[in-house]
């Protein structure tokens, strides 16, 4: 089976990073985990120097952030396969060593993805979801419907996408993801991989309008013509006129009546 290298960008989240380093410990597939940890000073350095796992290797000096951390595990790995975690997300070892049993059998396939469950501060699962088959244009037109934590993918695509361009600020892994999907034959998991913990130092939960108007921007980048154009705008404006009216959206966790319905045992 092909070596896995799993990239975990990390700054102050010692709290949070032993989930990680367990989650991908536990992997029974072939892999190599790389910390690049950005000179953290809550204890993270001290808990990477005790652990006693071969499959780990990590690095802490001062950087710009989790973008250019991701590019530094990029020239790191070695694996044919690579993905990254972050470091207060966490594997879901037996989902993802099923994904790479997949990608063994199948190498044809250049990328595969699934879903996540969303968790809480204290790992409590507050929502699931698995996204529909995936689509480069809807990607493109639409900037959901892929959960990108989950994306494991082949080597062989960095050619077209090498690194993270460091100059968005929270919505590189878009841009990235973009560029490095396109044209590739690309497969769910109809299953979550992965556990994404939302809370309330969490960039999702700080920069999310932030990464919204960046991953717009990119979108409008592609557009060929103006009724691409004039699709991507429309689409955006509709789904913030109305989303935040009837949903939680933009944020994953319930709120408002939504939370009120959920707690009286209703389903929505």
């Amino acid at each position: 089976m092909a070596l896995l290298s799993v990239i975990t960008p990390a700054r102050n989240m010692g709290r949070f990073l032993p989930d990680t380093l367990d989650s991908v410990a536990a992997l029974q597939a072939r892999h190599e985990h790389i910390v690049v940890d950005g000179a953290s000073d809550d204890g993270s350095v001290e808990l990477l120097e005790g652990r006693e796992d071969p499959h780990l290797t990590w690095i802490s000096e001062p950087d710009s952030g989790q973008t250019e951390a991701v590019n530094k595990g990029l020239q790191l790995a070695r694996g044919d396969l690579l993905a990254w975690v972050n470091a207060d997300d966490a594997y879901i070892p037996e989902a993802v060593d099923r994904a790479l049993d997949h990608l063994d059998s199948h190498p044809e396939v250049g990328a595969i993805f699934g879903g996540v469950n969303y968790v809480d501060e204290n790992g409590e699962v507050f929502r699931t979801l698995v996204p529909p088959k995936f689509s480069w244009r809807r990607y493109l037109y639409f900037g959901a419907f892929v959960t990108t934590p989950t994306i494991i993918w082949r080597r062989e695509l960095l050619e077209q996408a090498p690194s993270l361009n460091q100059a968005y600020a929270d919505a590189a892994d878009y841009d990235f993801f973009l560029r490095l999907l396109r044209g590739a034959r690309v497969e769910r998991m109809p299953e979550p991989l992965l556990n994404f913990r939302y809370h309330p130092t969490s960039k999702t939960t700080t920069d999310v309008w932030v990464q919204l108007n960046e991953a717009k921007e990119i979108r409008l980048g592609w557009a060929g013509n103006p009724v691409q154009r004039g699709i991507m705008l429309g689409w955006e404006g509709a789904r913030r006129a109305i989303l935040p009216r009837i949903s939680s959206w933009p944020h994953p966790e319930p709120r408002g009546v939504v939370k009120l319905l959920r707690r009286i045992g209703a389903r929505g």
